[in-house]
């Protein structure tokens, strides 16, 4: 992990160390931070002050690098190779994370920079803190086959999967509003025991408190839809009643 400044720590983990060379790849890009424990503010502060204010992440991607989606967070794309994520705050001992999802075009195997990261904050004195140098991501071209049958890094993957849960829950939401309650509830009801599964397989709590989180909406959302589909219902007979 990298140390940056003023007790701010960054790290940058691809899904894969090594992608194949031979066409377009697609590829995760986590990003973790957190503010660090300064020695001067523990003394006067809680483990909850707020330590980074606005903090913003600015991308300079590389040549045949586009960013197809974010999770995690929000990005303003500035012109093709420029992108700033506006990321909030950040207090002492927290710890946040985006994951990006990345299309890198075909290149000769080798090492190439696919970002170069730059991050601004403001700090507890309201100051304007430009972390200085700013890092670039390298990522492996190989033309070895067997880079296709090899598993993403788990705790990317995890990230991930975590993330998208909240993209499925928003289409389900579109289902439901439109009537199609069956449709809505076997969309999340899929997608937790999709996380059960893994949390089983890989005895993983955090899978298995969003399994529970997801089975728990499934109950919630169908009572709200049910009586919204039947209030809708009563409007519409009482209009045809009066008119």
């Amino acid at each position: 992990m990298d140390v940056l400044q003023s007790g701010l720590f960054s790290d940058f983990t691809w899904s894969h160390s090594h992608v194949f060379a031979g066409g377009t790849s697609q590829v995760f890009l986590l990003i973790e931070w957190r503010a660090g424990v300064l020695k001067q503010k523990t003394q006067f502060h809680g483990f909850n002050q707020c330590m980074a204010e606005d903090v913003q992440l600015h991308l300079q991607l590389g040549e045949r690098v586009q960013v197809e989606r974010m999770y995690g967070c929000q990005g303003e794309i500035l012109n093709d190779r420029n992108i700033s994520l506006s990321l909030g705050s950040l207090s002492e001992g927290r710890s946040k994370q985006l994951v990006l999802e990345l299309s890198v075009g075909a290149r000769q195997s080798g090492v190439y920079p696919m970002i170069t990261a730059l991050w601004t904050y403001m700090d507890v004195q309201k100051r304007k803190v430009v972390l200085q140098p700013s890092r670039t991501i390298p990522l492996q071209f190989s033309n070895h086959t067997a880079l296709k049958y090899r598993r993403a890094d788990y705790r990317v993957e995890k990230v991930l999967k975590l993330y998208q849960n909240a993209s499925i829950l928003e289409q389900a939401r579109g289902e439901l509003e439109r009537g199609k309650l069956a449709q809505g509830e076997e969309m999340i009801r899929r997608q937790a025991d999709e996380m059960l599964l893994y949390a089983i397989r890989f005895r993983d709590a955090d899978y298995l408190k969003e399994a529970e989180t997801l089975y728990q909406l499934i109950g919630l959302y169908l009572d709200t839809y049910r009586q919204l589909s039947s209030e809708n219902a009563n409007r519409k007979r009482d209009f045809r009643l009066k008119n």
